[in-house]
């Protein structure tokens, strides 16, 4: 039986990503996986554990001109370019080769934007890529969680809270559990924006649209219910996913609950991406100490284990890949395969 690929970005050459993508492939050398790494051979060098793993991959070398002067642990714009240049790289193998499983270590949107100003993630560039709605699900043993909104000022979340979106949102959340997760009659939670659920108080209307929307999935959703007694331990147990309305509402009790073995989800993707719940952790590679690798680890083991969606995009099974446009995908023509065949 063929290995299942599955390919890797390092991130910011400057933060966590290099060492805690080498470490989590070397700590699964019994999973079965053929696995592509994109990045610079400078930056993986200066890690011992890629001596030790160096055969059993195939490098996607960028040779990223200047990269030997990088300094470790401080925002650059040449870090940036990089970063962005190997999902760019990533993105270009997936369809060449046809894999399927993407898994990104942290990057510095600071960096990026110092190189594309209207970067705002990997999330969102990925949406952009695949012209697709996606949404961003913190998922954990314990729990799982869908950002209703990400990256907005809290005071703009109210305006987002409307039939059509909240619709969207839960179609795209219902469906993923059900292809990605194989949960057939999925229990999904909604979280309130107000202080106890708001609903006959003298709180705002968001809980009343809220709830309309809920009545209309015929028993798949439920709420709107006050965060503060949802994400519960006991509560969370009856669910197989909980929406929160916005970013620190859902993040909060997710890190609490798996900081150290929490996956991010794009669901709404022709392909299956993950990536590791946490930040690119410069103050932590500039201290000289090791980031923990074990988000990255079942990030990988997540993006191997979720069923591939299905094929709505041609992009996904005949591995040709459309040129990317726009602001965010103008690239350099270079990146030298090294390794194991493809």
């Amino acid at each position: 039986m063929p290995k299942e690929k599955i390919i890797a970005t390092i991130g910011d050459p400057a933060g966590c990503g290099p060492y805690i993508t080498l470490k989590a492939i070397e700590s699964l050398e019994n999973f079965g996986a053929q696995f592509f790494v994109v990045g610079d051979k400078e930056i993986l060098n200066r890690f011992d554990v890629y001596k030790k793993i160096s055969k059993r991959i195939t490098l996607i070398d960028l040779d990223t001109p200047g990269i030997n002067k990088l300094k470790p642990g401080y925002v650059s714009k040449l870090s940036g370019r990089a970063s962005i240049n190997y999902l760019k790289k990533a993105l270009e193998v997936m369809s060449e080769y046809g894999v399927k499983r993407l898994v990104t270590a942290p990057l510095s949107k600071e960096a990026v934007q110092l190189n594309l100003a209207d970067f705002s993630g990997h999330s969102e560039y990925l949406a952009d890529y695949f012209e697709c709605k996606i949404e961003m699900m913190m998922a954990a043993k314990k729990i799982k969680t869908v950002l209703f909104t990400r990256h907005i000022p809290f005071k703009k979340v109210p305006d987002f809270i409307n039939e059509k979106n909240l619709s969207s949102t839960f179609n795209l959340v219902l469906k993923s559990l059900q292809e990605l997760f194989k949960i057939k009659r999925p229990k999904i939670a909604v979280a309130s924006l107000n202080p106890h659920a708001g609903i006959n108080t003298f709180f705002g209307s968001e809980e009343k649209t809220i709830h309309k929307v809920v009545r209309k999935f015929n028993g798949n959703f439920y709420g709107p219910y006050p965060p503060d007694s949802l994400f519960t331990q006991d509560s969370i147990k009856q669910y197989d996913c909980i929406i929160a309305l916005y970013h620190d509402q859902g993040m909060i009790p997710f890190k609490l609950l798996s900081m150290k073995t929490g996956v991010n989800l794009t669901i709404g993707l022709p392909i299956i991406r993950t990536s590791p719940a946490h930040g690119v952790a410069l103050d932590i590679v500039r201290q000289n100490k090791k980031p923990f690798s074990s988000s990255m680890v079942e990030a990988i083991k997540l993006a191997l284990r979720l069923s591939i969606p299905l094929p709505e995009y041609p992009w996904v099974n005949s591995g040709a890949g459309r040129r990317p446009t726009g602001a965010y995908f103008e690239r350099e023509d270079h990146g030298h395969i090294r390794g194991a065949s493809v």
